[in-house]
């Protein structure tokens, strides 16, 4: 059973590992959407996903333990109070971890989605303008076409 209290933990530090990248990747996002960078905004998203799917793997392997420890649908907080009294503290200490990034991602994708609106309201704008006045905007030929 204590193996499988371990297995848990270091899934979990793997998936908190890759909440914290995902954060940094959501601060990145702020001054990618504000810049109108369509090909690192591009690449941007690419890592996201390339992220989310890591955490999937982290979830389904999370389940699969709890399962096996008897914990099936239980959060964090009520496994670390359940849990064998040296796994205790260190699965408390994860879970306000979590709780604390969980918010961090929350926030950040709020005010992205602000940015993103902003920024669809002044493509709008600026399109509807030109179309008032006539005025056709150029599309970029690529050189390699």
């Amino acid at each position: 059973m204590t193996h499988l209290y371990e297995d848990l933990i270091n899934v979990l530090e793997r998936e908190f590992a890759l909440c914290t990248q995902l954060v940094e990747l959501l601060q990145k996002e702020k001054d990618i959407i504000v810049s109108l960078d369509p090909k690192a905004l591009e690449q941007l998203l690419n890592d996201k996903e390339a992220i989310t799917t890591q955490i999937k793997v982290c979830d389904e392997a999370r389940e699969k333990i709890l399962d096996n420890l008897g914990f099936k649908n239980k959060t964090i907080t009520e496994v670390a109070g359940m849990a064998e009294d040296s796994f205790r503290e260190r699965l408390s200490d994860i879970a306000l971890r979590f709780t604390s990034i969980i918010n961090s991602i929350s926030e950040l994708n709020k005010f992205n989605s602000i940015l993103i609106e902003k920024s669809l309201y002044y493509i709008k704008t600026s399109y509807n303008f030109l179309n008032n006045f006539d005025v056709t905007p150029r599309q970029k030929i690529s050189v390699e076409a």
